[in-house]
């Protein structure tokens, strides 16, 4: 247990560091980021649980090591996925806003 513990530690704080790399961080908000890495991650720790790494003693390390760096994938990639289409909806509400 102590396992999901870390990794969901680990997955939060890398979410927040992506977070503060992003330049368009303005565009969303401040848990969209590290949600997504810990959701990201603690959906991959169950699956290894499942699968049995957890408790071979040869790829324990898998629980620990992979669901922060899938939860930071997943992080970039929202990163890059939502702020460009907030961006222009944000730009197109306030170009109707200063026509009225």
């Amino acid at each position: 247990m102590i396992s999901l513990v870390v990794a969901a530690l680990a997955a939060l704080s890398a979410g927040f560091l992506i977070r503060a790399l992003d330049r368009r961080r303005s565009r969303y908000g401040v848990f969209l980021l590290p949600g997504v890495c810990v959701a990201a991650a603690m959906v991959l720790w169950v699956l290894l649980q499942l699968g049995g790494t957890g408790s071979d003693p040869d790829l324990h390390w898998l629980v620990w090591a992979l669901p922060p760096c899938a939860g930071a994938v997943a992080a970039v990639i929202t990163a890059l996925a939502v702020a460009p289409r907030r961006e222009a909806r944000d730009t197109a509400e306030l170009e109707r806003v200063l026509r009225l």
